[in-house]
């Protein structure tokens, strides 16, 4: 009887948190004219990205943002293909872009946090807006980015998904996944508050993070360079997400089951600083492995048996909830066959990814 109570538990709180996030991205608001339109700097870090950073750079130079209140800067970060000469082919081309090459690592600040800091050092924009050498951005990314900034605005979280431009269950699986991610952040900033977001698109304003002093508070931590700057920054000022189409990034898929299996339990190992800096964050992922360890341990225990399709119907629904509805604010399609294979398989993947960043079982991505 106690486990029943204990499964049901599980079950419902996490049911609840799925209408907090819910409700949360119900409450998101479109952008509001911006009385003026700031010098931005868009910094971005890359290491060896030469297949995918010529893409990103045209998208840079097609900016519809004022160019004499942009600038453009590419940090390559001990790069050892062509990504170095493509940076300075396009800063020869483009007077707003200019490049930093970074070749060796410093012992007081992990190498992605370093890059950064070294671009953001190198500009003066009062915003800064960053994503990744693998995304693409639309024309309107930038001022889109800009006008989600109200007068307390600190930092503005932007809708990032994986291109399913060649079909496979993976990318699909990893859309799928990353949108439930992306949703429940979202639904949380909805409520005013910041949990994470992603490094593929995201603005600051420079005096918020010189506020939080940069990332020199984290500066021996290897990752979570965007989920602090959410949570640091959002304690003092506010925090937006921008729902608005112009600012959606995409961003290249992982190949490989290992690689995606890797890259996310390296995000989940972030959680082990969570008991200092947000403990209702850290609440919910224990319940959220807790939920999917139940769904997977109930099937073989003879006292809770009889209830688990029940239970497991809850939290398909449950989850329904948070992904078709951010599949609609988001512009996100999802499809039907996708959905039910991705809550088959969350049982299985949650608890073991979860395990596993604890454990620290990760390659780091140097």
């Amino acid at each position: 009887m106690a486990l029943t109570y204990l499964f049901w538990g599980s079950v419902c709180v996490y049911l609840l948190f799925t209408l907090f996030f819910t409700t949360g991205l119900h409450r998101l608001r479109n952008n509001s004219t911006p009385k003026y339109l700031p010098g931005v700097s868009v910094v971005i870090a890359v290491r060896n990205e030469a297949d995918t950073l010529q893409e990103l750079l045209n998208d840079l130079a097609q900016q519809d943002y004022p160019k004499d209140k942009l600038d453009i800067t590419i940090v390559s970060d001990r790069s050892t293909d062509r990504t170095w000469n493509i940076i300075q082919d396009y800063s020869q081309l483009y007077s707003t872009v200019q490049g930093i090459k970074v070749e060796n690592t410093d012992p007081q600040m992990t190498p992605k946090k370093r890059a950064l800091t070294r671009g953001i050092e190198k500009t003066n924009g009062e915003v800064i807006i960053s994503t990744d050498g693998d995304c693409s951005v639309p024309i309107g990314w930038i001022r889109s980015m800009v006008e989600a900034f109200d007068d307390d605005t600190g930092i503005v979280v932007g809708r990032s998904t994986i291109d399913t431009t060649k079909p496979s269950f993976l990318q699909y699986y990893q859309g799928l996944d990353f949108l439930g991610i992306t949703a429940a952040n979202a639904g949380v900033i909805g409520w005013g508050q910041g949990w994470s977001g992603s490094g593929q698109n995201i603005a600051y304003r420079r005096k918020a993070f010189e506020h939080v002093n940069g990332f020199h508070p984290v500066a021996q931590k290897r990752s979570g360079d965007d989920m602090y700057l959410v949570q640091s920054i959002s304690k003092d000022f506010g925090i937006k997400f921008n729902t608005d189409p112009a600012s959606f990034v995409i961003t290249q898929p992982i190949n490989t089951v290992k690689e995606f299996i890797n890259q996310r339990t390296r995000w989940s190992s972030n959680s082990r600083s969570l008991w200092q800096t947000n403990i209702f964050f850290l609440f919910f992922l224990v319940i959220a492995f807790i939920c999917n360890s139940v769904l997977l341990i109930g099937w073989f225990i003879k006292e809770t048996v009889f209830i688990m399709p029940l239970l497991f119907i809850i939290k398909m629904i449950s989850d329904g909830l948070v992904l078709f509805t951010g599949s609609a604010k988001l512009n996100i399609p999802i499809r039907t066959k996708d959905y039910l294979i991705w809550s088959l398989l969350q049982p299985l993947y949650i608890p073991y990814i979860g395990i596993m960043g604890l454990t620290g079982q990760f390659r780091w991505k140097e």
